[in-house]
């Protein structure tokens, strides 16, 4: 008999990371094997499903090989990996309800009980201050040692310094890729990786070898969001990524906390203005435990958090823990992958080889060439704004097509514009691009508005 994971990476495989068309298909037809096995004609009604899903699904349903997903499944199992799909008692309850769910998990590590402990997530920019350094360690030291899960993307800068600080406390974190979750990246939080899989683990929806590239990181920070009862954005400028991720929690109806920065300094215009737009203030992990205290008896302690931190030199205790994991931080002016600011080009990622052993477990090898930390700036805050000239220097042209195929002050969803020629992918990161440029408006739902009449011209070679 068929393993039915093969069906479900068939699908996520056929539909895209980030697209809803998957879940609206299994919650047509039942499951991932009754989508493989269904048939849809000229005449077939699928109540829901606009007309460009509609030929999508008759396009997906129509590829009935799972060559493919067989071999990702065999090379999954290989590694060592645990393939999570919906109908798994692992399977985090929280991602089931949304619209755009992961239709597979690949996990390395521990699998912690999402449906029982308080899981928050702490990002922030990764070029980070020594307040923002400071700030995200006594975050995750003080959410760890409280009783608390600290979901994160394992990112250069703030991400994983709240995720060292949490691992410091000894606390169990959660890491979600944006490659292969046997792809470490960066190269340099090999130190990092090894150890959040020690009690915890590393998540991806994506299989395993993908490579990380600009566009799929906004669309794994749903993941993150999604996992968290509450998301903590510690530190971020107003075009940080991060803001990408806190957008999703508050879509997803989660809580938002943000940490105060200094006014005038870039570094805080993000989360100061989050602030200013309702997010939860987060001078320390006990204003976030305090929401949680009575939701979570059985796990989440004030008192342990303020005894954890009570005489500790937050500032000397952050230092040296980020130079014993060797957790950095970025420099001005790297901006890599595809659909990023920037457009430089991003390398061969790493990917570290495993050995097996002989009672059964696979070890991670070591870690090869040097890889520079791929970033998307995107976000901007969902209300709405004032509107403001495009800046046509930031957009490509697949952002610029995605911006022509959009009808002016009409809502739209990621999913309706994609083409054979356009993978949800690309469509995701160029309205990331097409945000920040200030030429669309993102809204409640997943949607979208543009907020130009006119055309963009692709520009002149």
């Amino acid at each position: 008999m068929t393993d039915d994971r093969i069906y479900w990476i068939w699908l996520a495989e056929q539909t895209g990371a980030g697209s809803s068309l998957g879940v609206k298909l299994v919650n047509r037809f039942g499951s991932a094997r009754l989508v493989y096995e269904a048939e849809i004609g000229e005449d077939t009604e699928l109540p829901g499903f606009n007309k460009n899903e509609i030929t999508r699904a008759r396009k997906i349903i129509g590829e009935k090989s799972t060559e493919k997903a067989e071999k990702i499944l065999k090379e999954a199992e290989e590694l060592g990996q645990r393939v999570l799909v919906p109908t798994d008692a692992d399977f985090p309850l929280s991602l089931k309800n949304l619209r755009d769910a992961p239709l597979v998990l690949y996990a390395v590590g521990r699998i912690p009980r999402f449906d029982r402990d308080l899981f928050v997530s702490a990002v922030g920019s990764r070029k980070m201050s020594e307040y923002g350094r400071d700030s995200a360690y006594a975050i995750g030291y003080g959410l760890a040692s409280g009783g608390a899960c600290v979901v994160s993307g394992m990112a250069l800068g703030v991400d994983s310094v709240a995720m060292t600080g949490a691992l410091e406390a000894g606390g169990v974190t959660v890491a979600v890729l944006g490659s292969g979750a046997d792809v470490i990246y960066p190269r340099e939080h090999g130190d990092l990786y090894r150890a959040v899989i020690r009690d915890g683990c590393v998540l991806s929806e994506y299989a395993p070898g993908t490579e990380p590239a600009g566009f799929r990181f906004p669309v794994r920070n749903r993941i993150i969001s999604g996992l968290s009862v509450a998301t903590v954005v510690v530190e971020a400028d107003a075009g940080s990524g991060s803001l990408i991720t806190a957008r999703h929690a508050a879509y997803q109806g989660r809580a938002v906390f943000a940490v105060p920065g200094r006014v005038g300094t870039p570094g805080s215009s993000g989360t100061n203005n989050l602030l200013k737009n309702g997010a939860l203030v987060a001078t320390s992990a006990e204003d976030i435990l305090a929401e949680y205290e009575f939701t979570f008896p059985h796990s989440v302690s004030l008192g342990a958090c303020r005894n954890a931190l009570r005489g500790v030199d937050i500032s000397v205790a952050a230092e040296e823990a980020v130079n014993r994991m060797r957790v950095s931080s970025r420099g001005a002016g790297n901006y890599y992958g595809k659909g990023t600011y920037g457009g430089k080009k991003l390398p061969a990622a790493s990917r570290p080889k495993n050995e097996k052993q002989k009672d059964g477990t696979v070890r991670l090898g070591d870690l090869s060439e040097d890889l520079p930390a791929g970033f998307v700036r995107v976000g901007k805050n969902a209300e709405p704004r004032e509107p403001q000239r495009i800046d046509l220097d930031m957009l490509d042209e697949v952002n610029i097509r995605v911006y022509n195929l959009m009808t002016p002050d009409v809502p739209v969803t990621a999913d309706e514009l994609v083409r054979p020629d356009l993978p949800v992918s690309e469509v995701l990161s160029s309205m990331s691009a097409l945000e920040l440029a200030g030429a669309i408006e993102a809204g409640a739902g997943g949607y979208y508005l543009r907020r130009g009449s006119d055309d963009i011209n692709a520009p002149e070679e």
